[in-house]
């Protein structure tokens, strides 16, 4: 869950957004929406911890997956497959297994030996911790990411950024994170894979807060939306889906020019009356 109260975002002296309150509960589906500029980036990133509001509160209870669009990893010498296992503190008994395996193959028997017991031990705490269920849960999440093993066994630091931006997705998904703010997940995946995140998020159980040019996405995952609306600095929240979002959003912004007609109406017709005013005082004198 997140909660936030009166929140304040700038781009340094620039005011994106004042005064927006707002929750993400269990079970909500939000699609953020707004021009390019408005500060939807930034909300994400204010969400998640990484950078802090000019204004207002946060506060997060649970865990959160955060998926930005220019992931950042500091061990690039990681293999991607304990990057992956790694939201579940998976990775590190994993990468001892593995090295357990390597001294049971070796020719010294007093290595291999240790390399048993060792790999004993580990393998056990590996179960303690669900770690061939997670495995299995993962291979499904990244073959339907088209992360073959081949990927799975490489580096990071070998791997394209398409690739890299597909494994922290796959680490996000995997994490089984209360909340999920997810920028752009389409981005580097192709139909198939698509088509499958779209079911993902659909039947996703937590709170989840999504940017997104998938208008498909969208329609079959979000129950609300919020328009960060640059030229006001505010949110308008809306809770429904897609569809009803698009008619009420067409319908507000109808309203709202009228009322901007009918305010400069008004505004024009005082300075028309005051001006008249003025005409008549000069002539007196």
């Amino acid at each position: 869950m997140i909660a936030v109260q009166n929140l304040e975002l700038r781009a340094g002296a620039r005011l994106l957004m004042e005064e927006v309150t707002f929750r993400i509960d269990k079970g909500d589906k939000i699609g953020l929406v707004g021009r390019n500029g408005a500060g939807k980036t930034t909300m994400t990133k204010v969400l998640a911890g990484l950078t802090l509001p000019a204004d207002g509160t946060v506060t997060r209870s649970g865990t959160i997956g955060y998926l930005p669009q220019d992931p950042k990893v500091d061990d690039m010498s990681q293999l991607a497959r304990d990057r992956i296992l790694s939201a579940r503190g998976l990775d590190g008994v994993a990468r001892k297994m593995r090295q357990a395996q390597d001294d049971m193959a070796s020719e010294d028997p007093a290595v291999r030996a240790k390399g048993m017991r060792r790999y004993d031990r580990l393998e056990a705490e590996f179960i303690a911790g669900g770690g061939y269920a997670a495995e299995s849960e993962a291979a499904v999440i990244t073959s339907n990411l088209d992360l073959p093993e081949r990927v799975l066994a490489q580096p990071l630091s070998t791997l394209s950024g398409g690739q890299r931006r597909r494994v922290e997705l796959a680490r996000i998904l995997f994490s089984n994170a209360d909340t999920m703010l997810l920028d752009e997940p389409t981005n580097h995946l192709d139909a198939d894979s698509i088509m499958w995140l779209r079911d993902f998020l659909k039947n996703f159980s937590g709170g989840l807060m999504v940017i997104s040019h998938d208008v498909d996405l969208m329609e079959l995952v979000v129950n609300r939306v919020f328009y960060l609306d640059a030229n006001r600095c505010v949110i308008d929240q809306y809770n429904m889906g897609w569809k009803n979002y698009l008619t009420q959003r067409e319908q507000d912004e109808h309203r709202r020019k009228r009322e901007r007609a009918n305010a400069q109406k008004k505004a024009n017709a005082l300075m028309e009356q005051a001006n008249k005013m003025r005409a008549k005082a000069t002539k007196a004198v």
